[in-house]
């Protein structure tokens, strides 16, 4: 059977059955019948709309109304996810800026979907083995299920990164009907690459001679971690004033931009840029001759610079004296990622 035939064969089950129509058409009428005369107007478009796109195999093709009218399906998704996957066409690879993505293969085994995908450049080297997808993905599917998605491995000689989706049955969901056949929409926005992991960093700073009145502000907060809330520590925090002279740490992207004593708790603070775009993320530590000194709570904030970017600055708290700091090191972890790109990428598949 060629590519042709195949692909008409799995487009055939597009259309729903007849007890997938009137529940629709049921539950569309009681969304009209819920509302007051002045919205049953709006709400009678979007059934009308409905109803429309289940007939429309009389006038024109299912897959390619699926394909045009994404609004339209977005509504039909809030009624009924089966029928609405059931209008979207057969699509097993998908490409945009170059860079391809693909269903290798998808099986059901038991209460558990596994489905493999690669993704590729096709025009450059934007594909590596540090791909992530950076919960940038979706996956609409016509039964309750819980999804993962996570990368599988990566092929230097082709080029290719492999991602494995797992979904697992909901309790009693799956024995309502078999899911053999049932379609599966993925979907990619954006993923990160070039990424480079510094996982103990030495960091030459001289930390006998700190600075116990360093130039602080109160920001407010965009986020907190560890034991903050024993220090008092809300939706605002006073922190280090970001300072550009502090020394450079030996990786780009990551800057050390403030250090000193705040009401005896002794203050590290970092800067790491786009992170809200890119993921960056890293934190410090310092050791002595006879321990390793966590922080006990860290902080973030962010600024706009002037050109247009972001920056995150994260301040970490350390509960530890002056005297401590004489034969201490500062030691740090920091994930960065050199590139970001975006797209749209979509295949819709049978579980077979």
């Amino acid at each position: 059977m060629n590519f042709k035939d195949t692909y008409r064969r799995l487009n055939d089950a597009v259309l729903p059955d007849r007890r997938l129509t009137d529940e629709l058409l049921k539950r569309a009428g009681k969304q009209s019948r819920r509302h007051r005369p002045v919205r049953t107007l709006r709400i009678g478009y979007g059934a009308a709309a409905a109803i429309f796109c289940l007939c429309a195999g009389l006038f024109i093709s299912m897959p390619v109304l699926a394909a045009r009218l994404d609004p339209v399906h977005r509504f039909l998704y809030l009624l009924s996810p089966r029928a609405a996957q059931y209008l979207m066409p057969v699509q097993m690879s998908a490409e945009d800026q170059g860079i391809r993505m693909e269903v290798v293969s998808a099986s059901v085994h038991g209460d558990t979907a596994c489905i493999y995908i690669t993704m590729e450049d096709l025009t450059g080297d934007r594909i590596d083995e540090t791909t992530d997808l950076y919960d940038s993905y979706s996956i609409h599917r016509p039964f309750d299920a819980v999804g993962t998605c996570e990368r599988a491995g990566y092929d230097a000689a082709s080029g290719k990164v492999s991602f494995l989706i797992t979904l697992k049955e909901r309790s009693g969901e799956w024995e309502e009907h078999s899911i053999q056949g049932e379609k599966i929409t993925f979907s990619v926005k954006e993923f990160l690459s070039r990424k480079f992991t510094c996982e103990d960093l030495s960091i030459p700073l001289d930390l006998s001679d700190l600075p116990e009145e360093p130039r602080t502000k109160e920001a407010d907060l965009r986020g907190c971690g560890g034991d903050f809330e024993a220090y008092g520590i809300d939706e605002t925090a006073r922190v280090l004033i970001p300072d550009t002279s502090v020394p450079v740490l030996p990786d780009d992207g990551v800057t050390l931009t403030g250090i000193g004593y705040v009401d005896g708790m002794l203050h590290i603070q970092t800067a790491l840029e786009d992170t809200p775009e890119n993921d960056n993320h890293g934190y410090l530590w310092l050791e002595t001759d006879s321990k390793t000194c966590e922080s006990v709570y860290t902080v973030s904030f962010l600024e706009e610079t002037k050109d247009g970017h972001s920056v995150t600055y994260y301040e970490q708290v350390f509960d530890i004296s002056p005297e401590q700091l004489t034969d201490a090191s500062l030691h740090g972890r920091f994930v960065i990622s050199g590139q970001k790109t975006k797209g749209c990428w979509k295949v819709t598949f049978p579980l077979e």
